[in-house]
């Protein structure tokens, strides 16, 4: 709900002094590897993209601390980190989120557009580890745009312009591996109005957490396949070989950059907004 005891100027400087905060403890958190480490960061790319996301969770978690206790004066958990229900919340989220990226994947398939790369060899070692630089960099990225800004936002604006305002915020923030295509920021901004959406159907952070790791998990580490224009996630192994049409299958940014997910976004999308208004009948009645 709104409030119109919240001016925007206040809105304004707390979302800028939480960026400000957030981006000097991961600049100081994350400058060693880019100086004094960086040959053994070089040599050891896994282990230094886990420092990162590592050092990337602690900073937004220090920063989001400081704004919810010291400025705003109200418990950290209201984050959306509430541990009640975390299980289910998580195991919700990777369900959804697997499923999401199975129909995506299945479609190509049915379309001939992907196919099995026939044996593929998985290093359960690499696996765990991309998994836990996975799980860190995704709660980086929720706790960046769909905790404190959504939240902040939502106190002045109301929730669906909170929701729209972290989406677009959410599509920014990848707009580097953009290069100039119009479907995978329309694609991002999707994502981003899942995560919106599942965080506003719950008021937990963990049932978007759940779907982003999915989707991140499966179709980089998992899969060995482009995520957002990079290849970072991959483990040396590809398992499905992604050939067609470019509009539908992403071409160089992956398959979030086509229309097949496109397709799969705006319906997962559509599911979301009415299991929203669905609760929020009950919840006025």
């Amino acid at each position: 709900m709104a409030s119109d005891d919240i001016r925007w100027f206040t809105v304004l400087w707390r979302l800028g002094l939480f960026v400000l905060i957030f981006a000097i403890l991961s600049g100081l958190a994350i400058s060693p590897i880019a100086t004094v480490f960086s040959d053994w960061a070089g040599d050891n790319p896994a282990q230094a993209q886990l420092y990162m996301d590592v050092a990337g969770a602690v900073a937004i978690l220090v920063t989001s601390w400081i704004m919810t206790t010291l400025v705003d004066k109200r418990p950290f958990l209201t984050m959306g980190l509430r541990p009640e229900h975390v299980v289910r919340d998580v195991s919700t989220g990777l369900t959804i989120g697997t499923a999401w990226l199975g129909i995506s994947v299945g479609v190509l398939v049915v379309a001939g557009w992907a196919s099995p790369q026939g044996q593929v060899v998985f290093s359960v070692g690499a696996l765990l580890v991309a998994g836990v630089s996975v799980f860190f960099n995704v709660l980086t990225q929720q706790l960046l745009v769909f905790g404190y800004v959504l939240q902040t936002i939502r106190a002045k604006a109301g929730l669906p312009i909170a929701v729209i305002a972290s989406a677009l915020l959410f599509s920014a923030i990848h707009s580097a591996t953009f290069e100039g295509a119009w479907i995978p920021p329309v694609n991002v901004l999707g994502a981003g109005l899942v995560f919106g959406l599942a965080y506003a159907i719950i008021g937990s952070l963990w049932l978007p957490i759940g779907i982003h790791f999915a989707w991140n998990m499966l179709l980089g580490p998992v899969l060995g396949l482009t995520i957002s224009g990079t290849a970072s996630l991959g483990l040396g192994w590809t398992a499905l070989e992604i050939d067609g049409p470019i509009a539908f299958t992403g071409g160089s940014f992956g398959i979030e950059g086509g229309l097949i997910v496109t397709f799969t976004t705006l319906a997962l999308t559509a599911i979301l907004i009415l299991l929203r208004i669905r609760r929020s009948g009950r919840e006025t009645r």
